[in-house]
This record gives structure tokens, sequence and C-alpha cells, in this order.
């Protein structure tokens, strides 16, 4: 269902919407409409980017694909093995 909203804007941002309409043509409500549109799709990308890299790093953490990450305890061992006679390749995808 359609949604009237009342919108006041500041003296700079009715200049710049007044030249884009004269470059662009159209009318206030339809570019607005586009603007929030657009705005809206890069937030949604924004948080679904964000969810994946916190799952990616709790995936890293978990060990919840084997051989692709490596858990904190692996890694600090691996460490603690630098330059040792028992050094070894690092574990998972360090």
């Amino acid at each position: 269902m359609p949604r009237t909203l009342q919108l006041v804007l500041d003296d700079d941002l009715a200049r710049r919407l007044d030249q884009r309409l004269a470059v662009e043509g159209g009318d206030a409500a339809a570019l607005l409409d586009r603007a929030l549109r657009h705005f809206l799709d890069v937030e949604d990308d924004r948080d679904a980017a964000h969810r994946a890299v916190i799952a990616a790093a709790g995936e890293g953490e978990f060990g919840a694909r084997p051989g692709l990450s490596a858990d904190h305890a692996r890694v600090r061992l691996w460490l603690l093995g630098w330059g040792g006679d028992g050094e070894s390749g690092p574990p998972g995808s360090c």
C-alpha cells in the first residue's frame, strides 16, 4: 500500500534537488523515490555483507569447515613451534 511522507529539506539540499531536476527533468517525487530505493538497497547489501563476515569469523573460530579453518589452540601451537626442530606448516587456512 502506498504511503505518503512529508519531507522538509534544508536550503542546500533543496537547491541540489532543484539542480538535479533541471538536468534530468521529471518530478521530485520520482527522483526521491529512486534515491530512497537506492539507499535502502545499499544498506541491505551492507547488512548482508556484515552478517556474512560475522558468520565466516564464527566458522573459522569454531572449525565448522574442517581443513579450511584452524582454531586458536592449533594456531597458537603452530606459532610457538616457529624456529624449533619440529616446526610444521600452517594449520588449516592460515
